[in-house]
Order: C-alpha cells, then sequence, then structure tokens
C-alpha cells in the first residue's frame, strides 16, 4: 500500500469554506485518481471540532477539486489517497480558506499525521456471543433446564445447554458474579453458594478455589457461611493449604474464575487430599474461561489495544488485566477525538467495545466512541482485514459420551 500513497495540496475556486471553518470531504473526486470514498472522514470532524473549529463534512462535488486556484476568494484542499487492494482509492481531505493561516496550518498537521499511519492492518475482535443467532447445534429446546443446571439433561434425546452470550454484545448490562450478564439465567454463581452451605452444615472445611477474573465475583456469597472456608486462589496456595480433618474437605470453584486455572488448583489439592469432595463441573461456569482464551488470543497478537465504550465489562476488564501483564500498549477511545495516529501505528490491533446498562443490546456509544465507529474509521486509513475471535463451551447431554462409545463399538470390523 505505501507505493500507492499520494499526498496533494490543491487549490480551488468552486469549493467555498467559510472563515473559522472546515470543510471534510465524505467523498470527493481527484483530479488524477478519480472518485474517492472517505470512511474516516468522522475522525477529522472530531478533531477539528475539538480544535475550535466549526466543521463542515459533506461530500464534495465532482469539480470541487480541480486545482483552479482562481476567483475572489481561494479555497486550498490538503490531501492524502491511496489505492486499495480490490480497486478504486480511499483517501481523507480537509479544506480551508488560503488566507486563512490557523484553519491551513492545522489542515496540514492533521493530514501529516494520519498519512504517517496509512497502512494495511488487521483488526481482531473477539465474539459479541458465544454462538451465532439460531445455531441449531446451541439452541436449547423450549423445555431444557438453563444454562449450567444444577440437574444436567438426561436421556437420548436431551438438549444441551449453550454456554451464555458473552462480552458486550450480550443481554443487558449488568454481570452475574461469574461474568454472565444478568438477563443470561445462568444459575452457577447461586449453585455455587447452595454446595457452599451444604458443605458447611455437613461440618466439612471448605476451600474455594480459584480467583475471580477481572471484572467478576463481586457480591458472592450472598449470606457468609457459619464454617470455615478457606481459600485457594493458586497452585502454591493449595500446596501450602492445611486442614483439620482431611477425610472432611470439600470445596467450591469461585464464580468468575476462570476454569482452566481452577483446574490446575484441584489437581494439586486432589494429590494432596484424595477425600477431597465438592461441586460437580456441570455446576461450573465456562464463561471467563472462553473469554480469558479469547483475549489471550487476539492480544498476542497484537501491537495495541483499543477499547471503546464507558461500560465496565468483565470481557474489557480482563483483556486490561491481561494487556498490563504482558505490556501491550492501550487506549480508551470514548470518542474520537481520543484516537491519535500513534493508537493505530501497528499491524494488529484489537477493539473491544465496553457496553453500558443504557446500551442494552450492545450498541455503540451515541458520542463517536463505539467499535463501530472506530471500524469504520480504521477502514479509512488503510486497506483492513477485520477478524472476530470466538471461543464457545457448550455443554452437551449427559451420556453422549457413552452413546459415541457405543457407537464406535458397534461400527467396529
Amino acid at each position: 500500500m505505501n507505493r500507492s500513497k499520494r499526498s496533494d495540496v490543491f487549490p480551488s475556486a468552486s469549493l467555498p469554506v467559510a472563515p473559522g471553518a472546515l470543510s471534510v470531504a465524505t467523498t470527493w473526486w481527484h483530479p488524477v485518481r478519480g472518485p474517492m470514498d472517505c470512511p474516516a472522514h468522522p475522525l477529522l470532524s472530531a478533531h477539528a471540532r475539538r480544535a475550535g473549529f466549526t466543521v463542515d463534512a459533506r461530500p464534495w462535488a465532482e469539480a470541487a477539486v480541480n486545482g483552479d486556484g482562481r476567483g475572489a476568494v481561494g479555497t486550498t484542499v490538503v490531501a492524502v489517497s491511496y489505492e486499495r487492494p480490490e480497486g478504486g482509492h480511499r483517501g481523507i481531505a480537509l479544506a480551508a480558506r488560503s488566507e486563512d493561516s490557523a484553519a491551513l496550518a492545522f489542515a496540514h498537521r492533521q493530514i501529516e499525521s494520519w498519512q504517517a499511519v496509512l497502512r494495511t492492518r488487521r483488526v481482531l475482535y473477539v465474539s459479541e456471543e458465544t454462538a451465532p443467532p439460531g445455531d441449531p447445534d446451541t439452541r436449547p429446546a423450549p423445555d431444557a433446564p438453563a444454562p449450567h443446571a444444577a440437574v444436567p439433561p438426561q436421556g437420548p434425546g436431551a438438549p444441551g445447554g449453550a454456554v451464555p452470550p458473552q462480552g458486550p454484545g450480550a443481554p443487558g448490562g449488568a454481570w452475574l458474579a461469574c461474568g454472565c450478564p444478568a438477563r443470561s439465567g445462568c444459575p452457577s454463581a447461586v449453585l455455587a453458594e447452595r454446595s457452599l452451605h451444604r458443605s458447611v452444615a455437613r461440618g466439612d472445611e471448605v476451600v474455594v478455589v480459584g480467583a475471580p477474573a477481572a471484572g467478576t465475583g463481586g457480591g458472592w456469597p450472598r449470606r457468609a457461611p457459619a464454617g470455615t472456608v478457606k481459600r485457594a486462589a493458586t497452585e502454591a496456595q493449595a500446596e501450602a493449604l492445611t486442614v483439620a480433618d482431611p477425610e472432611r474437605f470439600a470445596f467450591v470453584v469461585a464464580p468468575g474464575a476462570v476454569v482452566s486455572g481452577a483446574a490446575g488448583i484441584l489437581r494439586v489439592l486432589r494429590r494432596r487430599f484424595p477425600r477431597l469432595r465438592g461441586q460437580h463441573p456441570w455446576e461450573w461456569c465456562y464463561t471467563t474461561d472462553d473469554l480469558d482464551t479469547a483475549v489471550s488470543s487476539v492480544l498476542g497478537q497484537s501491537d495495541a489495544l483499543l477499547v471503546t465504550g464507558r461500560g465496565d465489562s468483565p470481557l474489557v476488564r480482563s483483556a486490561l488485566a491481561r494487556a498490563a501483564r504482558s505490556g501491550v500498549r492501550v487506549r480508551e477511545v470514548t470518542s474520537l477525538d481520543r484516537l491519535r495516529p500513534e493508537d493505530v501505528d501497528g499491524a494488529t490491533i484489537t477493539v473491544l467495545h465496553n457496553a453500558t446498562a443504557q446500551e442494552g443490546s450492545g450498541g455503540p456509544d451515541r458520542r463517536g466512541g463505539g467499535s463501530r465507529e472506530v471500524a469504520r474509521v480504521l477502514d479509512g486509513l488503510g486497506p483492513t482485514g477485520h477478524i472476530r475471535r470466538t471461543v464457545r463451551s457448550t455443554a452437551l447431554p449427559s451420556g453422549l459420551g457413552a452413546r459415541e462409545t457405543a457407537g464406535e463399538a458397534s461400527s467396529a470390523p
């Protein structure tokens, strides 16, 4: 793409601009390259408004940029464009009155700064839902229990349950202790608390296994247990744990814990305390495990993380914590005027949207800081490939493994 970049300064007598204003092209006609699409125009408009200029964002007529500087009041157009791999051209363009030195200087600075980061790039997203709408493999039947129900579906015809929708696109803006949206109906935190109190009532010492991921675990347990409760958030803590009676020892997985991490802790505890008992795995919630896997995958490939929106979702909090550990640079883009050239200077960028309760279904922030607006802007700053990463754990019907084994046996020669 670098070889196709072209910067231009054109005089024009047919593109009027008011004093103290800037005209931003949404589309325009290049005298040499022809029609020019400008998906990044909202970015230029946002920065111009922040700098105090009046902004006129509109399509420019074909004859507006013709290199003709004659006329009583001349206009100067500053532009940069590039060739798209699939054909055609895109770019960004600002126009100011030629005699307006402040507006003209701003136009030059803006075009030059964004020109420096025009490049081919990938943009990665974590899927806003765990399964496509209507996916026949995960859509529960009307009489199916809620995902992660205490009693799993039984029998040959019982349906499986999908993990509730995750991330910013999930219904509602409040989050359960396990990391699922409040409206998902995931009962895992309730089941974990029930198991906790049952074990304490039996006289067992109980260990809560795992540490809730960032943004999860709040408000759990709702009622403090009367007996002794220990915590093992790491394998090292599990190695050092002491109990009064190894015969009366039970565990509960902390709601919001990443299951893969909790499994490692349980491996240590079971080695040290063979009589350990506790929750059945069908009561565990895999939402944070899926989110952690997806976030780890995309950030491991990324030069930068852009966080849009103004919410507080477990998805984004998990990503921020991991980015801090890995050194990936982070920029919160609550409005487009907060997006800087250095924020998009990379071959691969992850964009995550922080949903708010007011957004409901996860729509973009109306002030221009949503992931859709940022994605559209990035489309105008060089050829861009958009990739959505989906990680989805699905509960299968009980007995499925036995049926599959039987089927393999019957087909054997």
